[in-house]
């Protein structure tokens, strides 16, 4: 009798050490994704200023002294661009710098647990607008209206894709449209 009261005292112990176990192991994280807040309070690289990057602060950057205005625009993707499982961003920044131009930029932004890191920024035009932007299998997809070869600079109407890889810490694109700034 006494063997059969200790063989079930010694599984019942089995079981509560294993759900005891079972509690104490965390569920796997999740990573966090970057959202559209943390991405307007980003530092980003900019060949706009000396000092080769800026801070946004509510999606914008300025200085008045140098008359350099940077702006996020709206359009931003956000999905897996360095294979590590969390979800990194693409955005699209315009610099005014005084004149007559808009400079748009594409920047890419690596999720670093939780925190923004721009890693590589590629100059998309002058006055180019994006109307759409996506991450497709590790590659930033926008869709954009560039100058034509007869096209005044207020006035772009050729529409194209433009897709871009992150290789080795640069941006490369994937078989520019002719015509596309380098």
């Amino acid at each position: 009798m006494r063997n059969h009261v200790s063989v079930a005292l010694t599984g019942c112990l089995l079981v509560l050490l294993s759900a005891c176990t079972q509690d104490d192991v965390p569920p796997p994280e999740t990573p966090t994704e970057l959202s559209a807040a943390v991405l307007r309070s980003a530092t980003y690289t900019s060949l706009y200023v000396e000092e080769g990057e800026i801070l946004l602060e509510s999606g914008m950057f300025e200085d008045t002294a140098r008359r350099i205005v940077v702006f996020f625009q709206p359009e931003y993707a956000v999905g897996g661009l360095d294979g590590d499982g969390a979800p990194d961003a693409a955005v699209v920044l315009a610099t005014e710098t005084g004149g007559s131009g808009t400079f748009v930029d594409l920047a890419v932004v690596l999720n670093r647990d939780g925190r923004p890191e721009n890693v590589a920024t590629a100059f998309l035009g002058d006055r180019v607008p994006v109307e759409r932007i996506r991450i497709v299998d590790g590659e930033v997809q926008l869709d954009l209206t560039i100058h034509g070869p007869a096209d005044a600079m207020c006035c772009p109407s050729l529409e194209v894709t433009r897709k871009f890889r992150l290789v080795r810490g640069e941006l490369e694109e994937i078989d520019p449209p002719a015509g596309t700034p380098e």
